[in-house]
């Protein structure tokens, strides 16, 4: 018979309550946000994260535990479960500017109409989007850009605590920056694309007042497809090199923030 003593609950609850927030930032990363990965996986890497980063953590948490007492389980969960929520959704909606910029060449080159339902992504994605997404993933986890992350997650242990949860309410000047630089970083990914679909169609209404009889319409597809994997296959390395630049980017700028 085996009997399990706690020496300590505070130190216990600690550990949950980096495990609270860690699992809900891993729940969001792009490796494992997709569906095809066992829950059971996701939750070890989520343990090892825990243990392997609490011992830089613990006496922050313990300040937060000790401020709010050992009753307040619940309402300590609950609030560090919310924080990794909104540190894992801004890392996820960075990754999503090259997913909006995929899907804007999808359209721009013409290969909308074979988008195709993913499964492991529960979402519709077409050949750019997942392209793009894995391109960027694998560099970002190649150069070691995933380690500010972890040093961001950690430092969110220190600078944001219970009793000063407006922290991450207080400035909505940066939030509004934040997706306006989103939405900025998506145009400019797509601009090439974008700048060659209006200047083909312009042409091609030149040949249509030109020459009636021609179907422009059907010119146009095959002309947007060729031209577009064209200008995308001698821009691509400056494409993936600035989109390299604006994940890292920010991504240190929100980190930067919660400090």
């Amino acid at each position: 018979m085996i009997n399990i003593e706690i020496i300590d609950m505070k130190v216990l609850i600690a550990f949950w309550l980096a495990f609270s927030r860690w699992s809900a930032i891993v729940m969001q990363m792009p490796l494992f946000d997709n569906s095809t990965i066992p829950v059971v996986l996701k939750i070890l890497t989520t343990l090892l994260f825990t243990y392997a980063f609490f011992p830089m953590v613990e006496a922050s948490i313990l300040t937060d535990i000790n401020y709010m007492g050992v009753d307040s389980f619940w309402s300590l969960t609950a609030f560090y479960t919310l924080v990794g929520v909104v540190l894992g959704f801004f890392v996820k909606a960075i990754m999503s500017i090259f997913l909006g910029a995929g899907s804007v060449i999808t359209q721009q080159i013409g290969f909308s109409a074979i988008r195709y339902f993913d499964t492991t992504a529960k979402a519709q994605i077409g050949p750019f989007e997942k392209l793009i997404s894995w391109t960027v993933l694998i560099m970002v986890v190649k150069s070691g850009a995933l380690l500010p992350m972890f040093k961001g997650v950690v430092h969110s242990f220190e600078t944001i605590h219970i009793y000063d949860f407006t922290r991450l309410s207080g400035s909505s000047a940066f939030y509004v920056n934040f997706f306006k630089n989103m939405f900025h970083s998506t145009l400019l990914l797509a601009s090439p694309l974008i700048f060659s679909n209006v200047l083909i169609m312009a042409v091609l209404g030149i040949i249509a007042k030109t020459i009636p009889q021609m179907n422009v319409l059907t010119v146009s597809f095959v002309v947007n497809i060729g031209l577009g994997l064209i200008i995308f296959s001698a821009t691509s390395d400056e494409f993936f090199n600035i989109a390299y630049r604006i994940y890292v980017e920010r991504l240190g700028e929100w980190f930067q923030f919660i400090k």
